[in-house]
């Protein structure tokens, strides 16, 4: 049994919060998420490789072992699939079949350029069906890199953790991207872009930071925190008990708390307006009695405070800027929306690590130490 480290928890928290982010904005790309991996079938994959992966990555198969696409595309920031295990395997061993092709005399040339080193793991491809260009993970160092076909290697990001917690703040502040790389939906599913042909482009839509759907996703984790406290304990009961291999069963329990979890969710939004004398989220600043304040849905516990708040809290003149474009663009409608956006960004702005992410994302550029 592994012990996990720091990077493996950066990994986890930062694929929840793309999944749940998948789950309300895009499904099709949700559904296209291959189940996890199990510590088997890990084990077999070190073993097809000959090399030991890091446990960060491992970390993220356990969660999703690749990806099935949508329409040709994948999900992963830069617009790049995730890899399915099998095709991991195989890109490695092609990509060290090239690197030890013997010379003219029958040895290995051992004045070739390095083209791919053992330790190097591909994790990331082009599409699903087209691995000539990708992602890996160098397992000596940490860092992410890309691949082309012309033998070009280039580092992209400090780690994975990095590249995932990127991706994560893209998706949940799309408007604090200042890069080339925008998160949007094609027929439903996340595509980074825009797109550079004309015929995806004109269909391509640019997600720009809209509040989460009203309801709770239909996934158990999304449920289970809509459910009033008193109902989880039935709630991990029943899920606990089911049978996994009977789908109508599984379908079944999920709709029926599903419902339970929106009926809830009303309540409690009927019984918080009628406390406030309004919504919550078109009054920043106010104050709630602690007794609501503590029953509050996740997507509005943290209230947004002023405007000013929000502007001292960003602490970077570059970020204040930005807000204040975004405040000015935006029409009254989308204020809650735009604050609750920005007051995350500051709250998040208060760690260094976050710190960093965030003009990194801003300035479209890649965060390093």
């Amino acid at each position: 049994m592994t012990t996990d480290t720091a990077a493996d928890v950066r990994v986890t928290r930062a694929w929840s919060r793309i999944v749940e982010w998948l789950a309300e904005y895009t499904p099709p790309s949700y559904g296209a998420l291959r189940p996890g991996a199990s510590d088997d079938e890990l084990a077999a994959l070190e073993e097809a490789l000959g090399v030991s992966v890091p446990e960060e990555l491992k970390a993220l198969w356990r969660l999703s072992a690749g990806e099935d696409g949508v329409d040709g595309s994948g999900l992963m920031l830069g617009d790049w699939a995730l890899m399915p295990l099998d095709a991991v395997v195989e890109v490695h061993r092609m990509q060290r079949g090239f690197q030890e092709a013997d010379g003219e005399d029958g040895t290995v040339d051992e004045d070739a350029p390095v083209l791919w080193k053992p330790s190097w793991i591909p994790f990331c491809s082009f599409s699903p069906d087209d691995t000539v260009y990708g992602l890996y993970l160098d397992g000596e160092t940490g860092e992410v890199c890309q691949w082309t076909r012309y033998g070009e290697r280039e580092r992209e990001y400090e780690s994975l953790p990095a590249y995932l917690e990127l991706m994560a703040v893209s998706l949940e502040a799309p408007l604090a991207g200042a890069g080339p790389e925008k998160p949007g939906m094609l027929r439903g599913a996340l595509v980074w872009g825009p797109p550079a042909d004309e015929e995806r482009g004109d269909r391509w839509v640019r997600h720009l930071g809209q509040a989460p759907p009203r309801h709770p996703a239909k996934t158990p984790g999304a449920i289970r925190e809509a459910l009033p406290g008193d109902e989880r304990a039935e709630f991990d009961q029943q899920r606990d008990a089911l049978d996994l291999a009977d789908p109508e069963a599984v379908v079944a329990f999920r709709d029926h708390w599903w419902e339970r979890a929106v009926q809830a969710q009303e309540e409690l939004e009927d019984d918080v307006a009628a406390a406030l004398g309004g919504n919550v989220l078109v009054h920043p600043g106010r104050t709630l009695a602690p007794e609501h304040e503590a029953t509050l849905p996740p997507a509005i516990r943290h209230r947004p405070p002023s405007l000013d708040d929000i502007r001292t809290a960003l602490r970077h003149e570059s970020v204040r800027t930005r807000f204040d474009r975004d405040f000015m663009a935006a029409i009254p409608p989308h204020y809650p929306a735009l604050l609750l956006r920005w007051w995350d960004l500051a709250r998040l702005m208060a760690d260094p690590r976050g710190d960093r992410a965030v003009r990194a994302v801003v300035n479209g550029r890649r965060a390093s130490d």
